[in-house]
Parts: C-alpha cells; sequence; structure tokens
C-alpha cells in the first residue's frame, strides 16, 4: 500500500514540474515581449537590450543549481527521478530561455527571407578563443568523472538524542540531528553523464539555431552579424560558468566533501575563472554605434556609473566570498551557530560598507577632479516615494526578524547579542545617508543638463538603499539558517536594476545636442 502511494507522489511531481516550467516559461516571455517592443528606440537597439535581457535571465535560471543535492540521501529516502530532474534542469533552462528569446522579436525585427550578402558560414560569428575556454572547461568536466566514479557511498545517521548524569545528580542533554548519507560514485556517474548531456546538448541546440536564424528586418547585414556574435558571446559564458560549478562540485564529492585547505584553493581558482568569463564580452561594434551615435558627456557618465557598479560589486562579493571561508566552524557542519552567526551578520554588513566606501572614495576624487565648476548649482531629488516604502518595509520588518527571531520555525537556533544586532543596523543606515547626503553634494565632472545630473545622483542614492537592504535581507535570511532558497532573494534586491524604479532622462536626440564635457 505505502508502495503505490510512494509511486503515485513520485509521478506527481512530474507534472507539478511540468506546470511550474510553463509557468516560469511564460513569464519569461511576457518579459521579454516587453523589453522587445519599445518602439520609440532604434531597431538595433531593441535589439541588443532583447539579447542582454534572455543572457540575463538564463544566467540566473542555470545557475541556481544545486548539483550536491543530487548525491545527498535524505533520511526519508530518494527519488530518483528527482535526481536526474535536477542533474538536467541547468541544461532545461538554458535550452528554455534562449529558444523563448530567439522567438520573441518584435514584428519591425521578425528574421525574413532576403538576398543580403551576409555571410553565413558557421564559424565567422563563433567567437573561437572563447569557445576554447569552454571546451577545455568541458574536457576537465569529462575528466572529473573517473576520480567521481570511484567515491565510496555512506549511510546517513538518524537523530540522537543523549542525557549523561554525573555522581553528584546533575545531568546534562545533548542532541545531534540527522546527518544524510552519500550516494556512491557508481550510482552518481549516470547522473553525471546526463547532467553534462544536457548542458552540451543545450548549448549545441541553441548555437545552431543562432547560426541558422535568417537576418532580422530592420537592421544592416552587418549588425545582424555582430548581433549573433554577442548571443553567442553569452551563451558560451553561460555554459562556462555553468560547467565550472559543475567541476567544482564534483571535486568537491569526490574529495568526501572536505572543507581543508586543497578545498578552498579550489574554490578560489574557480571564482578567479568565473570572473574571466564574466568580463571576456564579445569584442564586435555595431555599425549604428560607430557611424551615427557620438560619444556624449551624458554617454561617459553612463558608462562611468556601469564600469563603478562592475568593480564596485565585484570587490563586494569578493570579499564575501573569502570571508565566508574564514568564518567558524561547528565540528564539520557549516551552520548557523552561537560562535559562527555573529561574524555571518558582521561578513555581510562589512560587505555592503565596503561597497558604500568605495564608491564615496570614488565620488571624492571625482569631485577633487571637477574643482573648477564646484561653484555651480548641484542638481538633485530624491527617489520616488514608493522605492523608499519598499525598502523601509523591508528593513522594518527584517530588523524585527533579527532581533526577535522565530524560535519555533529555528529549530536549535541560538540568536546573537542584540547590541551587536542594533549597532550593524545603525551603521548601516548611518552610512546610507551619509553616502546619500555626500552624493547629493559632490561635484561631477560632465557638461551634463539638470535632468541628468538629477538621474546621476538617484541612481547612486538608490545603488547604496539596495546594497544596504540586501544586506539586511542576507543577516535574516543567510545568518539565521532560514531555508536556502530564500537567501536568493537578499542577490535579487542586490542586482534589482535600476531602470525599474527610475526613467532615463531624455531621448538620444536630446542627449546629442548636450555638450560635451571638456577634459
Amino acid at each position: 500500500m505505502y508502495q503505490i502511494v510512494d509511486t503515485l507522489m513520485a509521478m506527481s511531481q512530474i507534472p507539478a514540474s511540468a506546470i511550474s516550467i510553463a509557468f516560469v516559461g511564460a513569464v519569461i516571455y511576457l518579459w521579454l515581449r516587453s523589453v522587445a517592443h519599445r518602439r520609440e528606440a532604434p531597431a538595433i537597439v531593441r535589439a541588443q537590450s532583447h539579447s542582454f535581457w534572455c543572457a540575463l535571465i538564463a544566467f540566473f535560471a542555470s545557475t541556481s543549481w544545486d548539483l550536491p543535492e543530487t548525491w545527498r540521501i535524505p533520511m526519508n529516502g530518494t527519488d530518483s527521478s528527482s535526481v536526474f530532474a535536477a542533474a538536467l534542469s541547468p541544461g532545461i533552462w538554458i535550452l528554455l530561455v534562449y529558444l523563448i528569446g530567439l522567438f520573441t522579436w518584435p514584428k519591425e525585427l521578425q528574421p525574413v527571407r532576403t538576398a543580403s550578402l551576409e555571410a553565413r558560414t558557421l564559424a565567422t560569428p563563433v567567437p573561437k578563443s572563447l569557445g576554447i575556454f569552454v571546451a577545455l572547461l568541458l574536457l576537465a568536466a569529462v575528466g572529473l568523472l573517473w576520480p567521481g566514479s570511484r567515491v565510496e557511498g555512506s549511510v546517513g545517521i538518524p537523530e540522537s538524542e543523549t542525557t549523561m548524569f554525573d555522581s553528584d545528580g546533575s545531568y546534562s542533554y545533548t542532541s545531534a540531528g540527522p546527518t544524510d548519507g552519500l550516494l556512491p560514485g557508481n550510482q552518481m556517474l549516470p547522473v553525471f553523464i546526463v547532467a553534462l548531456a544536457g548542458i552540451v546538448v543545450a548549448t549545441g541546440v541553441i548555437a545552431a539555431v543562432i547560426l541558422n536564424r535568417r537576418p532580422l528586418a530592420g537592421i544592416t547585414a552587418e549588425d545582424n552579424q555582430a548581433l549573433r556574435t554577442v548571443w553567442l558571446n553569452r551563451l558560451l559564458r553561460n555554459t562556462g560558468i555553468v560547467l565550472l560549478a559543475f567541476c567544482v562540485s564534483v571535486a568537491n564529492y569526490s574529495q568526501g566533501n572536505s572543507t581543508g585547505g586543497p578545498y578552498e584553493l579550489l574554490n578560489y581558482g574557480a571564482l578567479a575563472v568565473a570572473l574571466t568569463l564574466f568580463f571576456w564580452g564579445p569584442r564586435t561594434t555595431f555599425s549604428a554605434h560607430s557611424t551615427t551615435r557620438e560619444r556624449t558627456a551624458f554617454s561617459r557618465l553612463r558608462d562611468q556609473l556601469f564600469a563603478l557598479q562592475y568593480t564596485t560589486a565585484t570587490l563586494a562579493l569578493l570579499a564575501v566570498a573569502i570571508g565566508w571561508s574564514f568564518l567558524p566552524v561547528d565540528e564539520e557542519f557549516r551552520m548557523p551557530t552561537n560562535e559562527r552567526t555573529p561574524w555571518i551578520l558582521v561578513l555581510f554588513a562589512g560587505a555592503a560598507l565596503l561597497y558604500i566606501v568605495l564608491n564615496t572614495l570614488y565620488l571624492g576624487y571625482a569631485s577633487k577632479v571637477a574643482r573648477q565648476a564646484s561653484a555651480a548649482p548641484k542638481h538633485h531629488a530624491p527617489l520616488p516615494l514608493w522605492s523608499y516604502i519598499a525598502a523601509g518595509l523591508l528593513v522594518a520588518i527584517c530588523a524585527y526578524l533579527l532581533l526577535d527571531p522565530p524560535l519555533e520555525t529555528l529549530w536549535g537556533f541560538a540568536p546573537p547579542n542584540r547590541g551587536l544586532v542594533i549597532g550593524l543596523l545603525l551603521l548601516l543606515a548611518a552610512a546610507h545617508l551619509g553616502f546619500t547626503w555626500f552624493s547629493r553634494r559632490a561635484t561631477i565632472p560632465w557638461a551634463v543638463s539638470p535632468a541628468e545630473e538629477i538621474w546621476y545622483r538617484r541612481v547612486l542614492e538608490l545603488r547604496s538603499m539596495r546594497v544596504a537592504t540586501s544586506s539586511v535581507l542576507a543577516m535574516l535570511l543567510i545568518g539565521y539558517g532560514f531555508p536556502a532558497g530564500l537567501g536568493l532573494f537578499a542577490l535579487l534586491v542586490f542586482v534589482v536594476p535600476a531602470v525599474i524604479f527610475l526613467e532615463r532622462p531624455g531621448t538620444a536626440m536630446v542627449r546629442a545636442q548636450q555638450p560635451t564635457a571638456a577634459s
């Protein structure tokens, strides 16, 4: 009877997963449609924006992969069908998102038959150096299959309780939670092969679709070819990061989930490779950009904003990654404890402070360079009211739960000192308010319009509020040991684009008439 019930429950997971994938696919489709249908923008700009959002969605969807879950044996048993579904998830997401992206062009950009002289050879738009680099990662992943297949499994340990009595009548009580088992390598080898095959097949299918896509109407043959190169570049970088995560996970599995020096060295090396892939952008120029768009003061201001964000955000995330490896470990479990939780809170607060301090230092340097314009009026304005309300509600809820955690949900959790929590919250609030005050009074070295200057200062304020809010969320969701999936919400707040809150000032024609800054 129980076997029949278990079988029915396992079968019910398949349509449930299909429904969830279909729902997410519909959301992605509608989002990409809305991005592609910005009629006020030129065709090539809409095509580039469409390509960027497709790659960003595919990256976050495919890297939410937790391969270690496939080799753990929960105490309540495991389901082989769910293991293979988890192994295929990155390939499925890459295939799904890119297929949706390649078939959601607006009517003005629909692929058409044309007699253009555009080169259609398969090798022309492929980024060869990046392709070789990703191929080496694939070879490394294949090479790790052999040591992974020789791992011996282990049996899980159930929950235990021990009470010890002393001669004087006192007693001590200890308890240990259940420890999951480990599947042996001969059972994990098919799972690893399926995971690799899914990634390779998905990448191959999408690459073939990109290369064989008909030219888009409304843009030149050169821009069509450059657009293919951009799509392939982002696809290969996404695939490379997924393969890198596979290599790290399998290497950790082969070492028996060790947390010693070799494991930390492997993490640092993987982080260096991931950063290399992250910054390996396409070396291509769209003809529309090179012939019709001039470098204006506002375009330089935007480029500086992008560079500042990438640099400071990367350094903040790197600080978290390095600091995490030095956190105290309770026996062999990396989980919140009396000693570990306070340092996790300090780590996330420190990363947010590092981000704000780096932005402040850059603003101070830029203001010093632009001393000759210090007497000019400084235009600024607050953010939209609803952004303050949203951030305030999130911080207030998190602060309440940080000070009064739900101990009935967090079984066995020992909350940190309230003075530490209050001090960190006040420090983050003071840093954000101080940065906001300084960003509204600093001098910027670009001759831009008042509307563009206000937009620039509001973006800086929004970034500071965003990183402070995400830090408080991470302190609660990760520092207090909530389910791992909830911690991604803090990351989403950290990377939410400013364009959702702030409309970019002016049109391309208005910006072209703005005077450029004197260097």
